[in-house]
């Protein structure tokens, strides 16, 4: 029998049914392409080259630009991370200090340890009734910046909007971080979209961030692996240590596939965006409309907004809970799947994410809105099942209410992430590592806000949390060990 191999597996997928509610932004619906292979090239006359582009590269990213109201725009052929570790290089020296949101994706961590950087955390609210991250409080970056130990703070760096959806008052935020001088990062990698249409909150970009990094592919009609980086018209950023730093993470052999495919996006957005965001916008109505018709599952919207952190919400993000309920989110994201043939971004402890964009079809739409449905009148009727999970539920919630001090409380730094991964480590049981220095990464996730970090304290909280966690089936990652019994801690 022949071995099947990734190829023909991507070739079965896409002629079966199976519904995308997840990235990459074009849902395997736009549009055709000849063979590949036929236009796969390397940097050959005529075609420009993306580390000095003079011509159609060039052009193509100056109408980036333009279309995003930025100075300069970049086309990343690595992802967003490539982005966040230029940014991140390109305004904080060595041996610097950063500013920065606690639930970072994890690239931001590596520009940390890369450029051997001291961190201040800021740390998100927490909305108790989805559990999930909110935002970022403004006022506490203030705060924190008015500390005379953080008077050499070199740039501030927050997520907006978040994986599901949550934005932040960029706007303050800019404010402070500019009254002391300080440029401001902002990796935006799920909200290229929200350029195009009034219907969505307004980008980063528009409320003042001095480098705003996006993943073109999240949410917009676009390869995996495409994204932008936008130096907004600031007198903060050195455009030319940005390019440098650019040159040096991304690929010297960049895809021309993935190049085309940023500017085809692109001049689409330019020219049916609008209307194709508000066709999105008005089919979302059938699924927001359930929010009065479900009594166990619960959709996440606007309610989420409030003064202190959530400033907006983007609606193209479904989150549904199933706080609870029988269902366990892994469990609803398995029936969507299994009996509906809808494959949904992520599942948490408690809800699942589908995402949209303006390449989902009504029929696609309303297929989620069916199987919702469906799944509401079996719990409705098996309500007798409800599984109490109040010790799973106080769990995520001690992690994420770090802001509050409640719980584990805020990390005790010993020592930079790059001194404690550079350092001679040992592995010892998590049960006896009272008081060492962790080596390595903790995480729960969701939301991905770690426990740990290299260089931190290990406290006799934080072991009764990780014991506490473990017994709530919490998804516990960043350790070699994957069964989460030993830790690598800094050898004296």
């Amino acid at each position: 029998m022949e071995q099947e191999d990734l190829w023909n597996r991507l070739k079965a997928y896409s002629k079966t049914q199976a519904y995308p509610f997840h990235m990459p932004g074009h849902k395997r619906n736009f549009g055709e392409m000849i063979n590949p292979y036929e236009m796969d090239i390397t940097e050959i006359y005529g075609f420009d080259d993306l580390h000095h582009p003079e011509g159609l590269l060039e052009q193509a990213q100056k109408r980036a630009a333009k279309i995003y109201g930025a100075k300069e725009s970049f086309f990343l052929i690595n992802g967003s991370t490539v982005g966040i570790l230029s940014a991140i290089a390109s305004v904080c020296q060595k041996n610097g200090k950063i500013v920065m949101a606690r639930n970072s994706h994890k690239s931001a961590y590596h520009a940390v340890y890369l450029n051997e950087l001291q961190v201040e955390y800021l740390y998100p609210e927490y909305i108790t009734e989805y559990d999930i991250n909110g935002g970022i409080v403004p006022e506490h970056l203030r705060e924190l910046l008015e500390e005379d130990k953080n008077r050499e703070i070199q740039a501030v760096y927050i997520t907006s909007p978040t994986y599901e959806g949550i934005l932040s008052d960029i706007g303050k935020i800019a404010d402070i971080a500019h009254a002391y001088e300080i440029p401001f990062i902002v990796d935006e990698a799920h909200g290229a979209h929200l350029y195009f249409s009034e219907c969505f909150p307004k980008g980063a970009l528009t409320f003042g961030a001095d480098i705003v990094i996006q993943s073109v592919h999240k949410t917009l009609p676009s390869f995996t692996q495409t994204a932008l980086l936008h130096i907004n018209h600031s007198e903060f950023v050195n455009v030319e240590k940005v390019k440098q730093y650019l040159r040096m993470y991304q690929s010297s052999s960049p895809s021309y596939l993935l190049m085309a495919g940023i500017d085809r996006c692109l001049r689409f957005m330019e020219e049916q965006g609008k209307e194709k965001l508000q066709e999105l916008y008005n089919n979302l109505y059938s699924i927001y409309g359930l929010k009065k018709e479900l009594k166990e599952l619960k959709i996440m919207g606007d309610e989420v907004k409030n003064d202190t952190s959530v400033y907006d919400f983007d609606s193209s993000k479904i989150v549904v809970s199933t706080k609870g309920t029988s269902l366990w989110g892994d469990m609803l994201k398995s029936r969507l799947r299994e009996d509906f043939l809808l494959e949904l971004e992520m599942a948490a402890p408690s809800y699942v994410l589908a995402m949209t964009t303006l390449c989902d079809t009504q029929e696609g739409i309303q297929r989620l809105k069916k199987a919702l449905l469906q799944i509401e009148k079996d719990l409705t009727r098996d309500n007798t099942d409800r599984i109490d999970r109040t010790d799973m539920y106080e769990g995520i919630g001690r992690i994420q209410n770090l802001t509050s001090g409640w719980g584990i409380g805020r990390p005790q730094i010993k020592m930079t992430i790059a001194q404690a991964v550079n350092s001679h480590q040992h592995s010892i049981s998590i049960k006896e590592s009272k008081n060492q220095i962790s080596g390595e990464f903790l995480y729960v996730y969701p939301p991905g806000i770690p426990i740990l970090a290299p260089g931190e304290l290990i406290t006799p909280e934080i072991i009764s949390y990780i014991q506490e966690l473990k017994k709530s089936e919490l998804f516990l990652q960043g350790l070699e060990d994957e069964q989460v019994e030993d830790i690598k801690v800094i050898s004296v």
